[in-house]
């Protein structure tokens, strides 16, 4: 009752603030070893998997289980003192204390005995705190499940607090300063992921997610997709023998919900888990205003648009897993995701033309009415054949992705002064199927030496067909527009096939590898005059990483590899949507796969008080899809997708976090970037400069259970090839409480407490045209959430080791060209 007072009187403090502002691929330069087999103390025989639990005085560091004869082994990369504990149903818990360094690189444990117990085994508790944030050999790991926030936010605003990773002003996601990244869901692909990457992270929240892994340095059994890396989200998995679950729901003060649960089971030889969530986003009306000057029109020269608009996106996504463990060597694995949102927007501009004396030339207003829906399913299923050596693997895998896309806009143009009207519908339908089969082999030959490969197929076909229809103003009749019908079949066969090595010595180790890919595509371009198109793509990417453990918990690495981003049907979908007049938009089937070199340096010093990483990166495109302006005589500019940009990048990106205290800590994250960017058309555009981003994160444990957080970001400009995004700056506090044995948990945020409206600024010019924009949203947002976990679980479910990841796909699809 006393932390609950204490949560009261806190709720009324947050009341007044708001009221008063109103507004692991594993590390493999490990040189430590440990390993043993956990046996009954009565019969002598191996325990089957036992779970194992490794931690210190910073947090847990990891958790696995035994094998089915009871065998363990596992690495470390940090020198010190850990305790190992080892638990079983049915056994007393045991612990034993390890402390590896140089001298005592491997530490065989030998039989590790548990005792039988008819006394139910309680609770187990970890006083130590999980770290925030892990860095390994090629990525880094944020630890959702240990940020309070993640039980109020949405993925979307928690990625603003993960190194490496930028979330702008329009909720675009940036990797390294770029959208040219793969984004993945469990180590899986996932189209809508790649196609509506701000919509579903939006709706997801980051209660379901456990981990988000930025991979830097994706090895040759990845993809090559993603010029600046993978984002991967690992979903909370508690699959475990029995029955366990969550319901939660949540609100803003926006009138936006949330709401669903999980429940996970397994019995015997077969679990499953399955979650379901629902949210509704809203977005109140933003206020809009830009002006454009025209170098190609004296008639309209200049143009003012001011509107305004708001956003409601109700959205539902579920996520399956299942198993089957035929033998001890054989198992069958399973999993689904699904997602479906529907949006609506209205809005309504106002845009008036001058000539070059400033004279009044048109002027009319726009009402716009749009209605979405999309949706995604994906299947997967994987036969994994272990081997008596333990890792050894060899997988088999198939997966299925559907998604299909619907939208519909309704424009009227009314005139106010020498401008044609019109009302106007259109509506498009859009596709994107994927096949894909997979085979992987993984062979730890011996201590030193490691050897993996493996191929896999792709068939990707996407379809898009649009009707556009016009009012017949004299008799009231709708008519079809046969001059902006642009329709698209598209297939795109891909091949694929990898093979890396591994060297491990005590201090130094060397990964290697290469992966060769095929791509052919297909493709029927149908309006008035149809078009086919036929292109073949081979691709050799090279990769390797030297690394080094220096004293003192700090290590080194270098690495070097090619990525390439491939254009998913948002780039290619040539519909043609001219919603807004004056600004047209559609995509280009044409494009090509745009080629990236990237090198990088990382060094790390970790300690249980202080955590520090430094990247240091640089990367080089010659064909980058970049998204471009074009303006014509009569005012109207034409955006569309072309493989024109040149690109050079270098960052510098800095993490760290302190300890200073038991119930205090901080993290922070810096970037620096300096861009220079080229087309190589007829336009011979260039831009260059640099660019920042910082974030700061201080959490405090108020009480027993009970956690109060304050955050603070700045972002700088972000450089385009065109120009440049404004600047903006992030806030928000938290507050968390955990009741009646963890059992029941509510929190309750506010972002932007200081502020009810934000300013987003843009700048765009060419030798054709100048623009500047400027946008109001309102940012501040109060939430409530509150979530109950019931049941128990008692051995966790196996899973195939190796599965498909379709990392090949350009994400970021809806971003509008920001340093692509």
């Amino acid at each position: 009752m006393l932390n609950l007072w204490r949560s009261l009187k806190l709720i009324v403090i947050f009341s007044a603030i708001v009221l008063y502002a109103r507004g692991e691929i594993t590390d493999f330069s490990v040189s430590y070893q440990v390993k043993g087999i956990v046996t009954d103390s009565i019969t002598g025989k191996g325990i089957p998997y036992v779970t194992i639990t490794i931690q210190n005085q910073r947090g847990i560091f990891k958790r696995l289980a035994s094998d089915a004869a009871g065998k363990f082994s596992f690495e470390l990369n940090v020198p010190g003192k850990y305790d190992v504990i080892f638990h079983s149903i049915g056994y007393q818990l045991r612990k034993t204390e390890i402390t590896p360094d140089d001298k005592n690189p491997r530490i065989d444990l030998g039989n590790i005995l548990l005792i039988r117990s008819d006394v139910k085994i309680g609770e187990v508790s970890v006083v130590a705190q999980k770290p925030l944030i892990k860095t390994e050999a090629d990525k880094l790991v944020y630890s959702m499940e240990s940020d309070p926030e993640s039980k109020t936010n949405t993925v979307l605003e928690m990625l603003r607090k993960v190194p490496l990773v930028t979330v702008d002003g329009e909720d675009n996601v940036l990797v390294k300063g770029s959208s040219s990244f793969k984004i993945l869901l469990n180590g899986k692909s996932s189209t809508m992921l790649s196609q509506n990457t701000r919509e579903v992270l939006r709706s997801m929240p980051a209660s379901s997610v456990r981990d988000i892994e930025v991979i830097t340095n994706p090895s040759s059994k990845y993809e090559a997709e993603g010029a600046t890396g993978i984002i991967n989200i690992i979903t909370t998995r508690k699959q475990l023998e029995g029955i366990m679950g969550n319901v939660n729901a949540g609100i803003d003060s926006r009138g936006g919900m949330s709401g669903g649960g999980y429940i996970s089971t397994k019995i015997k030889k077969v679990g499953f888990s399955v979650s379901f969530n629902h949210s509704d986003y809203k977005q109140p009306a933003n206020l809009s205003f830009s002006n454009r000057e025209n170098f190609l029109s004296t008639t309209n020269r200049y143009t003012e648009t001011e509107g305004s608009s708001k956003y409601r996106g109700p959205s539902n996504f579920v996520m399956g897993e299942g198993s089957f463990e035929i033998d001890s060597l054989n198992l069958i694995s399973m999993s689904l995701f699904g997602f479906k949102s529907s949006t609506r927007s209205t809005g309504e501009t106002m845009t008036t033309d001058f000539n070059i004396d400033h004279i009044l030339a048109r002027q009319f207003e726009n009402i716009i009415s749009t209605n979405g829906r999309s949706g995604s399913l994906s299947t997967n299923i994987d036969y994994q054949r272990s081997f008596k050596k333990p890792d050894k693997t060899f997988t088999v895998s198939y997966k299925l992705d559907n998604m299909p896309r619907h939208s519909e806009n309704n424009n009227e143009i009314i005139n106010i002064y020498n401008y044609l009207g019109y009302h106007q519908k259109t509506v498009n339908d859009a596709a994107g199927r994927e096949h894909t089969f997979q085979l992987d082999y993984f062979d730890p030959l011996t201590k030193i030496h490691q050897i993996e490969g493996g191929v896999k197929s792709i068939l990707r076909q996407n379809i898009s067909n649009s009707d556009i229809q016009r009012l017949n103003e004299t008799t009231g009749n709708w008519y079809r527009d046969t001059l902006h019908i642009n329709d698209l079949d598209y297939t795109q066969h891909i091949w694929g096939i990898y093979a890396g090595y591994l060297l491990k010595l005590k201090k130094i180790s060397v990964k290697t590898g290469v992966r060769a890919e095929g791509t052919i595509n297909d493709g029927l371009y149908k309006s008035l005059k149809d078009t086919t198109f036929t292109n073949t793509l081979f691709n050799l990417i090279p990769y390797i990483t030297l690394s080094k453990n220096l004293s003192s918990g700090q290590n080194i690495k270098l690495s070097y590899t090619q990525r390439l981003s491939r254009p998913g049907i948002y780039y290619l979908n040539p519909f043609y949507n001219d919603l807004d007049p004056l600004n047209v938009r559609y995509g280009n089937p044409k494009l090509d796969a745009e080629i990236s070199h990237t090198f990088d340096f990382t060094y790390g010093k970790f300690s249980s008080k202080f955590n520090f990483n430094l990247n240091l990166s640089s990367a080089f495109t010659n064909n980058s899809i970049t998204s471009i302006t074009t303006m014509r005589p009569d005012g109207v500019s034409i955006t569309t997708y072309q493989n024109i940009g040149k690109n050079q990048r270098f960052g510098a990106f800095l993490y760290g976090s302190a300890n200073p205290g038991k119930k205090i800590s901080f993290n922070t994250n810096v970037s620096l970037n300096y861009a220079v960017l080229e087309s190589n058309n007829s336009l011979n555009l260039r831009n260059q400069g640099f660019s920042f981003t910082g974030f700061i994160n201080a959490r405090y444990n108020i009480w027993k259970n009970a956690f109060l957080s304050v955050n603070g970001g700045l972002y700088s400009s972000g450089i385009m090839l065109q120009g440049k995004t404004g600047s903006r700056y992030s806030s928000w506090i938290s507050f968390s409480q955990e009741l009646f044995k963890k059992k029941v948990r509510y929190s309750m945020s506010v972002t932007s407490p200081f502020e009810e409206k934000q300013t987003y600024s843009s700048h765009f010019e060419d030798p054709t045209f100048r623009q500047n924009s400027k946008t109001y949203y309102y940012s501040r947002m109060v939430r409530f959430s509150l979530s109950y976990n019931f049941g128990k679980l008692k051995d966790q479910i196996r899973k195939a080791k190796r599965s498909i990841k379709n990392d090949d796909l350009k994400s970021g699809g809806e971003n509008t060209g920001t340093n692509n």
